[in-house]
């Protein structure tokens, strides 16, 4: 269940619609399609592989986000020539549902020259990347133990790329995150609202095979999350479970399954927000959970 905080958030979680719609937009005519009467079909923003979310600044500028880690931009929706922007594919843990999965523009482009992305990080919180894959544009769990999914530990981050020129000049990580057990769930939906802060959406990162609550992995509850070594429900908050973290005080609270509101400068906390107290994720949370908020979007006009 979802709790809310005193302030009405407008916002819509959107899942698998939003990437089937973006998909749509590159879709290139690899075969003959048949379109109802009245209506055709165009390629726009060639040279993209594997694109997961599309930004357009308020001066028309596009950036688009390769499930890989690249990021190319191109001038307005009418150019065919992309330019490299980014390559995180390093730090990206391309697998399953992993990947760059949002990106966002500044909404005072280009005066605040700035691009916000959430990816899936290819290590655990705080370790260092890569862990799984490498500089490829395609990653798997071989390395983890056993070579198995379940121990396939990973977190998230938010970031602030600096736009300098046709390229990214640097990195602030703004949060480090949402530790995910299995390549499904993922984090990795961003908006900004009117109000200028940044919002961000993540799902639980546990598995739709199962009834998960951290039973699995080598050792069992790799994330290590309340509930110990031998998990079991209902006190448990490992697995599906995480989502549900902000229930209990006595530990540090993670952002799995939750929506968040943040400062775009720094990643604290957005002033406003419901909670305090000194947990700084806590802090930032404004409903948590979410089993697959891996999309969001803000309801226009509000």
């Amino acid at each position: 269940m979802a709790h809310r905080g005193p302030r009405m958030v407008t916002l819509v979680l959107a899942l698998a619609t939003t990437v089937a719609c973006l998909l749509t937009l590159f879709a290139a005519a690899a075969g003959a399609v048949t379109l109802p009467a009245g209506f055709e079909q165009t390629t726009i923003l060639p040279g993209v592989a594997k694109p997961q979310d599309i930004a357009i600044a308020p001066n028309g500028r596009v950036f688009v986000a390769e499930k890989s880690g690249l990021i190319r931009t191109f001038d307005n929706l009418d150019d065919t020539t992309p330019t490299l922007f980014g390559d995180l594919r390093t730090k990206v843990h391309n697998y399953g549902a992993r990947g760059l999965l949002s990106i966002v523009t500044d909404p005072g482009f280009p005066a605040k020259p700035y691009v916000y992305v959430f990816y899936t990080l290819d290590a655990p919180i705080g370790g260092t990347p890569p862990v799984y894959g490498g500089s490829s544009s395609f990653d798997s769990c071989a390395k983890a133990t056993g070579g198995l999914d379940e121990n396939c530990i990973v977190g998230s981050r938010i970031s602030r790329l600096t736009v300098s020129g046709e390229t990214m000049s640097s990195e602030q990580v703004l949060v480090e995150d949402y530790c995910q057990q299995y390549a499904a769930h993922a984090a990795g939906g961003l908006a900004f609202g009117a109000d200028g802060n940044l919002y961000a959406s993540g799902g639980d990162g546990s598995t739709s095979a199962f009834w998960d609550y951290g039973q699995t992995g080598t050792p069992a509850n790799p994330c290590g999350d309340p509930g110990g070594s031998s998990p079991t429900p209902p006190t448990s908050e490992a697995g599906r479970l995480r989502s549900q973290d902000l229930r209990t005080t006595g530990d540090p609270t993670g952002l799995d399954g939750t929506l968040i509101r943040i400062n775009p400068s720094t990643g604290a906390a957005a002033s406003g927000n419901p909670l305090a107290g000194p947990d700084a994720n806590a802090k930032r949370i404004l409903a948590y959970g979410f089993r697959d908020a891996s999309r969001i979007a803000v309801r226009p006009g509000t």
